[in-house]
């Protein structure tokens, strides 16, 4: 399937899945938005005509046409409510392609867009239609109207419920035309019939969707004991073995889904589904891990190789205090964004290990290293541009996480801020989540927020530009000053911004930190999106700065930028 590009880092894969740019409830009008402006006001006052205009055609059976105001406000709330990214529900649409959604009559005796107003106020991405309130003989104003305010809510109608499929030829052919319309993956009947063109399952006493001999979903209630049921359902269906990303330069991942559809929750079980289904995705992100090589640096050309290689330091920064041994991941699951300069990152950090002797460099993507205490064998992590659901398993991030706050050590490089944006917990680790940004680069200054720091003396303390992706961190996210020690950041007085789509109030863009986390150490780079970061000397040893940091060799502040005189 192909998706729009966007102005980030390639394709989202899936609706909400992996590396997106979306907008934030701050939005700054800058010169050239006023016609967007007048299009947003035309299109609010067709919406206002047109339910004027298919009022007096509701019915019991046939859903009210959109009001303006969402019902009951529901506009304001798909704006502002967090978007399915940031949910294990909506990433596991992307990892699975299961989708998980409140039927249309749970809400009692309302209109069809009146439910899907609360689904969509309940923080869900998905109902389910019910015949009751939505008449699949709609007419053809009913059903754009219909399609009109889904696509204005962000909702999908992945499946729907009726009593029986129809008999006649005339009833059949318009639920199929209703079902092609709305996009509807799986009809649930009481009784199976064949309708070629759709697929159609029967629900069984005990709430299992049966397609033929195969399950397509359950009814999961408040989905509170659902975990072993979807653990047992991504089990069935092993991940084969990925063939990239050897073969695949800057694009979305993609894999087969699983065969699950749809999912019916109850109103309130969101937060219930998404404790359950997190386990099923770390079941099968783990079992991708184990089968992805980390990326070969063979790919790269001599040119490149060359620069890089000459922009290495030949010694430490300081001697280590003993042979370090660094855990290297690049691993992308899908819903992820592979980076072509993963490669780069990889010859660095081999190059880095060779002529400084720092660390024993060792490469392996699978993710049962970060479970504990399996984990300890090592003095430091570090992940490569590892994006997607990669911390769905909560024993590895919990793995992590202890290990760092008992002594251990993480360092970060560019897209790492872009993995499990529904895992609140790694971002806060990380020191930052997402972070919005122009896709494949934009030129800028940075400035060095701390010379005095062993990482960053050698800049001299002058400021630099560049090319690159400068994460645009929202102020609503993990990224503060008050928690940590900013090495550089984007001068905003001397870069442009007004090309920009999320300004910050402060105008503050780190672009490299170091924090304390417990006992341990932390040290992120969001640079290195383009293959020249890594053949800049001066960069190139702030990397080797942050890594013996968090080895534990290298001893710096790391008191927040914030609370420093």
């Amino acid at each position: 399937m192909q998706h729009p590009k966007l102005p980030c880092c390639g394709r989202d894969p899936t609706p909400g899945a992996g590396h997106v740019q979306r907008r934030l409830p701050i939005r700054i009008i800058q010169a050239g938005s006023r016609r967007m402006m007048e299009k947003s006001m035309k299109q609010t006052l067709y919406a206002l005509a047109l339910a004027i205009l298919l009022g007096p055609l509701a019915s019991a059976q046939t859903p009210t046409p959109p009001r303006v105001d969402g019902g009951g406000g529901a506009r304001a709330t798909a704006q502002t409510r967090p978007p399915d990214n940031r949910r294990p529900r909506g990433s596991a649409v992307g990892l699975l392609g299961w989708k998980a959604g409140i039927r249309s009559d749970a809400f009692g005796a309302i209109p069809f867009l009146e439910a899907a107003a609360k689904t969509d106020a309940a923080g869900v991405a998905f109902v389910e239609g019910v015949s009751t309130n939505l008449d699949y003989r709609l007419g053809v104003q009913e059903l754009a109207s219909i399609q009109s305010r889904l696509a204005e809510l962000g909702l999908r109608v992945p499946a729907y419920r009726l009593e029986s499929i129809p008999a006649d030829e005339a009833g059949r052919q318009k639920l199929l035309e209703f079902v092609k319309a709305l996009e509807i993956e799986l009809i649930l009947t009481r009784q199976l019939a064949n309708l070629p063109g759709a697929n159609v399952a029967v629900e069984d006493a005990s709430g299992v969707y049966k397609q033929g001999g195969k399950t397509v979903g359950a009814n999961l209630g408040d989905a509170a004991n659902a975990a072993p049921l979807l653990l047992d359902l991504s089990r069935q269906q092993p991940p084969e073995r990925p063939e990239w990303p050897n073969k695949c330069g800057d694009c979305a991942t993609s894999r087969p889904s699983t065969t699950p559809l749809f999912f019916t929750i109850n109103p309130g079980a969101a937060e219930n589904y998404d404790k359950a289904v997190r386990v099923a995705q770390g079941y099968r992100v783990n079992a991708i891990s184990k089968m992805m090589p980390t990326t070969t640096t063979e790919n790269i050309p001599a040119d490149e190789r060359q620069k890089i290689d000459a922009a290495v330091p030949r010694q430490a920064l300081v001697k280590p205090r003993r042979a370090r041994k660094l855990l290297i991941l690049d691993v992308c699951p899908a819903g992820g964004f592979y980076h072509t300069t993963i490669a780069h990152g990889n010859l660095m950090l081999q190059l880095i290990a060779r002529y400084t002797g720092a660390y024993e460099p060792i490469f392996d993507n699978n993710l049962e290293n970060l479970k504990y205490p399996h984990i300890k064998q090592y003095d430091a992590v570090f992940l490569n541009s590892v994006v997607g659901p990669v911390f769905s398993d909560p024993e590895v991030l919990d793995g992590l996480i202890r290990y760092v706050r008992e002594g251990g050590g993480v360092a970060g490089l560019h897209g790492v801020t872009f993995s499990s944006q529904d895992v609140r917990e790694f971002g806060e680790l990380m020191g930052a989540q997402e972070g919005p940004h122009q896709y494949n680069g934009e030129p800028g200054t940075l400035k060095i927020d701390d010379p005095d720091s062993p990482l960053t003396k050698h800049f001299g303390g002058k400021g630099f530009s560049m090319m690159d992706e400068f994460y645009h961190f929202p102020p609503t996210g993990p990224y503060t000053r008050d928690k940590l020690h900013v090495l550089l950041s984007v001068d905003a007085e001397k870069t442009d911004l007004r090309r920009w789509e999320h300004i910050r109030p402060d105008r503050d863009y780190g672009m490299a930190w170091i924090k304390s986390e417990g006992k341990g150490r932390v040290f992120n780079s969001v640079l290195g999106h383009r293959p020249e970061f890594y053949m800049m000397p001066d960069l190139v040893k702030l990397m080797l700065g942050g890594i013996q940091f968090v080895l534990g060799d290298l001893d710096a502040d790391t008191t927040p930028s914030a609370k420093r005189r």
